[in-house]
């Protein structure tokens, strides 16, 4: 199985946007794909996880 969730954290505030990463997380560590975008990097380093960056055109492993 895959999710996939394209800045699910974008209009949220931050209490609400960490309670979905949770539960993203959660969904991971049950065998689950996530493959999250977004452009808070505060969240990127608060939830564990590989991470790969999209830097001029190319995908580049953090």
């Amino acid at each position: 199985a895959l999710v996939l969730a394209d800045e699910p954290t974008g209009n949220l505030d931050p209490e609400t946007g960490s309670q979905i990463v949770f539960l993203l997380q959660e969904i991971s560590n049950r065998g689950t794909a996530v493959i999250m975008s977004t452009h808070n990097y505060s969240i990127v380093q608060a939830f564990p996880g590989k991470i790969i960056r999209c830097e001029n055109m190319s995908l580049v492993p953090m």
